[in-house]
């Protein structure tokens, strides 16, 4: 009751807040847009299958199956007939032709009221129109709304687009159990080789996943590459789950040979360039998105993309320019926004980032993207006051769409860093409560729980999350981290043992093993990286270079200093932008008396790490100078 109160107390004043705040700016993009999502696909489907089945106004006698739309050459959209959408022109509208998707764009509440008072009458038994209105609520944070759109829609007739859509919401909100129901409707409904098919197949692939099942779903993606051997996005998505694994080569290998198809689109070439960007070969991004461009020059992926490889190879002024010319194709996307205000807010340039913002959240006041970044931004902004300002902007945002859970989650982040835990924690409880499913939230209010000084608490948290969620690994290294950090090491290792017979070949576990042994027997955790080396395939560099980086600590804590070096350089040279391995190697140098050595492997972890992790490398590196200069006093 709490909290509610304090919502209804903030939500008026800080909406009047953002749209005063509003400038002429432009428009940005968030490095959460590239997760492996199936949002163009669905989008490619959808227009295939109207081709297919050539939907259009109907223009038979049979009245009672009404109106069907077709998808605009224009937005790429399902659109409605003209003549229905010029009954909601608004006044202040410039637009000699308005689409729907400039209506969603520009009012989505007049949006809202067309589809309930219009569409819904006149487009009954048109499966794209449910489709599209169900995306609308869930892409605005709407989520009980979206499901009860598509249950109803789906309850008119089957429709393979529809079920592709839910089915990748559920994925997305991390209900994985009823992800799997809608994608194996799918496939059971159609047997044969159509693009439906392949689409529910990546989707179930891409559950198993998730759900820390790799060796299952890369049975999955290899039996549908077997299946549709021809299908663009089929060896698109294996290519892109291999390079996720750490198998970059054969990645590589894929993407380069699916780019010199006749049928290639833009969105492998910004597949490839994605994966070349997360490995941080920042130059060979560039190269591949400039391929992509001669596509299609206004591809929006590429163009954003390209706006942050820029931002990342040190290119300020051409990022820039390339996010706002980005952001001329991408009114009113939340991921283009928060991309860019993030840009100008590591450039110290806060005032503008703020303004980005606010441009965003007054045309979408639910994206939960914006208002978390709006928040962390008011705490950099006035560290005293900012955490009732952050406070504020989240209040907003759930007042208006009180059941969207990452909210609520983000919210409950927020307070654990920055507020109370006891606040955190009956956020974290509300979210829960809200998406019971989805892991990561029982994981947030266990750490709570821990954080608070009561381990039964988090220990039941976590054991009534196995009963709510089908993926288990999360909630099994969540339990082990929490314990570690509580020093009770024999549930550690009970917990790393669990996790290890649900996925043995995750080598993040196998890592995480170790660090229970290390503190205590770095003999035994040298045994387990070792164990774990001849499990991992030696393509996958990262995460030799992490274990290697875990051999070389128990090297050093054994006094075998030579041996700690070699490993330690080993991981280097694997994975030369993990901040960590450089971290621990200067920690290392610092033991062993090479300051200056300790200091230079501070500085580049400090360039490598999240812009909250820097002041911990500044601070280290004043210990070393001030270690440095009281040797040279004396």
């Amino acid at each position: 009751m709490a909290i509610r109160r304090a919502l209804l107390t903030r939500r008026s004043a800080v909406l009047g807040h953002w749209s005063n705040s509003v400038a002429s700016v432009a428009v940005p993009t968030s490095q959460a847009a590239f997760s492996f999502s199936n949002d163009h696909r669905i989008k490619q489907q959808q227009r295939h299958a109207a081709a297919v089945h050539g939907q259009r106004r109907l223009l038979s006698t049979d009245v009672d199956l009404g109106y069907f739309g077709s998808y605009s050459e224009r937005t790429g959209e399902w659109e409605p007939d003209q003549s229905h959408l010029d009954e909601v022109v608004r006044s202040d509208s410039l637009d000699a032709h308005p689409t729907l998707q400039s209506l969603i764009r520009d009012d989505i509440e007049e949006a809202r009221r067309f589809f309930r008072n219009v569409l819904q009458v006149h487009y009954h038994n048109d499966m794209d129109m449910w489709n599209k209105w169900a995306t609308m609520e869930w892409k605005d944070g709407k989520i009980v709304l979206a499901r009860k759109i598509y249950a109803k829609a789906s309850k008119i007739r089957f429709s393979p687009v529809l079920y592709q859509s839910w089915g990748t919401m559920e994925s997305e909100l991390q209900n994985y159990m009823e992800a799997r129901r809608l994608f194996s409707v799918i496939l059971a409904t159609d047997s044969s080789n159509s693009l439906q098919a392949a689409m529910a197949s990546l989707g179930l692939a891409l559950v198993e996943d998730r759900c820390g099942n790799t060796a299952k779903a890369r049975r999955m993606l290899l039996q549908a590459k077997k299946r549709f051997p021809d299908d663009l996005h089929v060896a698109e998505a294996y290519a892109l789950f291999e390079g996720r694994h750490g198998n970059v080569k054969l990645a590589r290998q894929m993407l380069s040979a699916i780019a010199e198809r006749g049928d290639c689109t833009p969105q492998v070439f910004h597949a490839w360039a994605y994966l070349e960007f997360r490995r941080g070969s920042y130059n060979e991004t560039l190269s591949i998105i400039d391929r992509g461009l001669v596509t299609d020059p206004y591809d929006k992926p590429l163009l954003m993309l390209r706006a942050l490889a820029l931002a990342k190879s040190g290119d300020n002024e051409s990022a820039r320019e390339a996010f706002i010319k980005h952001t001329k194709f991408a009114k009113g996307d939340p991921r283009a926004f928060n991309a860019f205000a993030q840009f100008e807010e590591e450039n110290g340039n806060f005032e503008e980032a703020q303004r980005i913002y606010h441009s965003i959240l007054q045309q979408q006041p639910t994206s939960a993207s914006n208002i978390t970044g709006l928040a962390y931004l008011q705490v950099k902004m006035d560290p005293e006051g900012g955490v009732e300002s952050g406070r504020d902007a989240f209040a907003t945002g759930v007042n208006i769409a009180v059941d969207n859970a990452e909210l609520w989650h983000n919210w409950g982040i927020f307070e654990e860093r920055h507020g109370t835990p006891e606040l955190a924690k009956r956020l974290y409880t509300e979210a829960v409560e809200k998406a019971p499913w989805a892991a990561d939230y029982w994981c947030s209010l266990a750490r709570v729980e821990s954080k608070l000084g009561d381990t039964k608490a988090m220990r039941v948290t976590l054991d009534k999350a196995t009963m709510m969620c089908t993926n288990k690994l999360p909630l099994l290294v969540a339990l082990a981290k929490l314990e570690l950090k509580n020093r009770n090491f024999k549930q550690a290792r009970e917990a790393c043992v669990a996790a290890l017979k649900v996925d043995k070949n995750r080598p993040s576990t196998w890592n995480l093993r170790a660090m229970v042994e290390l503190v205590h027997n770095p003999e035994r955790a040298k045994g387990i990286v070792e164990s774990a080396l001849k499990i991992i395939p030696t393509h996958d560099h990262v995460s030799w270079g992490i274990l290697l980086c875990t051999y070389a600590r128990c090297y050093a804590a054994m006094g075998d200093y030579d041996n700690a070096a070699t490993s330690f350089r080993e991981a280097i040279r694997l994975d030369a932008g993990n901040y960590h391995t450089h971290m621990y190697l200067a920690n290392f140098m610092e033991k062993m008396g090479e300051l200056e050595e300790a200091k230079k492997r501070y500085e580049t972890a400090s360039l490598l790490c999240p812009s909250n992790k820097v002041h911990l490398m500044e601070r280290h590196i004043a210990d070393v100078i001030a270690k440095a200069e009281s040797e040279r006093g004396v």
